[in-house]
């Protein structure tokens, strides 16, 4: 595929825009990649400004962590509260115009969106400029911003078909699948001993990954974090990944422990080496880890997100329940004893855990990323 598309498509410059949380950013930085390696071309990525707090936003840091050309815009989700849905509107209008001055600049031939409010500012402006854009959707149900992105697109990659039936638009629409970091198939257990620092005589152990998404997910950290002796009692190995926002509160739970089983983060860029070592896994359902977890055929509990937008978090849940590769716990139901109980109740039940990883392997879409390369190479050449 390689060859063949970059004889055939001089596709020399491209925009990507993904921000806001990991699960928009890493599709983005994975299709950036492809299409560099694959076709030579060169990218730009375009994200928001600042971070919530004032500092660099998450899209900024991990792309030029990656070694990506950055530009920020003014962005910002849009408040439910009347009188700071006024900024926000502002603050994207202003993005949308300093957007154009890059576009116009840079001259793509394409710009790609993988959702978050940081990209809508990009994705408008390029829209407007009649450049060629695709929007890449993720979740069962999409969010407000790509709906109405949807109707000014040229063309939308799903991860889930079920999104299909809430966009309503001319543009050409096709399943895909959602790229994930091609690192994530390609590690092994040894490599996550070393990068764990496992010693032989504990590697056996079963281990449990424990993430609420690249932000953190406070009840779900209160819940594991209030188990955290039982579960190691029990012979657990526990990596949670707590969220920057919540990392002091579960290291000092961790620290009284003086457990060499447990690991505490705040984040982990190198997510492949969790996954290659998970047994089981205690997450939030955003569509990125997800399908990070279908490719690395990981069991799953899943505890979706009340509050997302149009409750799709629990649409997403419920493709892998459906399928037996998860079980939920609703978050009105989560605390201490009902992670135990499901934890150890899949630690010591390996056949349920090999059918669920069975299952999981079938939702994986290993093609996706050559699936949207092949979508971009049809929109350019439209």
């Amino acid at each position: 595929m390689k060859n063949e598309l970059a004889n055939n498509t001089p596709l020399l410059r491209a925009v990507v825009s993904g921000g806001g949380t990991g699960g928009h950013i890493y599709p983005a930085l994975a299709i950036a990649a492809a299409l560099r390696e694959r076709l030579g071309t060169r990218v730009l990525y375009m994200g928001g400004k600042v971070g919530l707090h004032g500092g660099l936003a998450k899209e900024e840091e991990l792309a030029m962590a990656a070694g990506w050309e950055y530009r920020g815009v003014c962005a910002a989700g849009l408040s439910r509260r009347s009188l700071r849905i006024i900024v926000d509107i502002m603050k994207n209008l202003k993005g949308v115009a300093e957007a154009k001055e890059i576009l116009r600049r840079f001259d793509p031939q394409v710009v790609i969106g993988t959702g978050g409010y940081a990209m809508a500012p990009t994705l408008q402006a390029a829209a407007t400029l009649k450049i060629p854009t695709m929007l890449h959707e993720q979740n069962a149900i999409p969010g407000w911003a790509n709906r109405y992105l949807s109707s000014k697109v040229d063309m939308i990659c799903l991860s889930m078909p079920a999104a299909q039936a809430y966009f309503h638009t001319k543009a050409q629409i096709i399943t895909s699948g959602l790229p994930v970091r091609p690192q994530i198939t390609k590690s092994s257990r040894e490599e996550a001993y070393k990068f764990f620092t496992i010693a032989p005589s504990v590697q056996s152990k079963f281990t449990l990954l424990v993430t609420g998404g690249s932000q953190g997910a406070l009840q779900l950290n209160e819940a594991i974090s209030s188990c955290y002796e039982e579960l190691l009692d029990a012979g657990c190995r526990i990596i949670h990944l707590t969220g920057e926002a919540h990392y002091e509160k579960c290291y000092a739970a961790a620290k009284k422990l003086k457990q060499e089983n447990l690991y505490v983060l705040p984040y982990l860029n190198d997510m492949q080496y969790a996954l290659a070592l998970a047994d089981l896994a205690l997450a939030r359902s955003g569509a990125s880890f997800l399908a990070e977890a279908a490719m690395a055929g990981l069991p799953t509990i899943l505890v979706p997100y009340p509050y997302a937008a149009n409750n799709h978090q629990t649409e997403n849940a419920l493709t892998f329940t459906k399928a037996q590769a998860a079980l939920l716990i609703p978050d009105k139901q989560l605390n201490g004893a009902s992670v135990a109980e499901n934890v150890l109740k899949l630690k010591d039940d390996a056949a349920t855990r090999q059918r669920m990883s069975k299952a999981a392997y079938t939702l994986a879409k290993p093609d996706a990323l050559d699936n949207i390369i092949k979508a971009v190479i049809d929109l350019y050449n439209s």
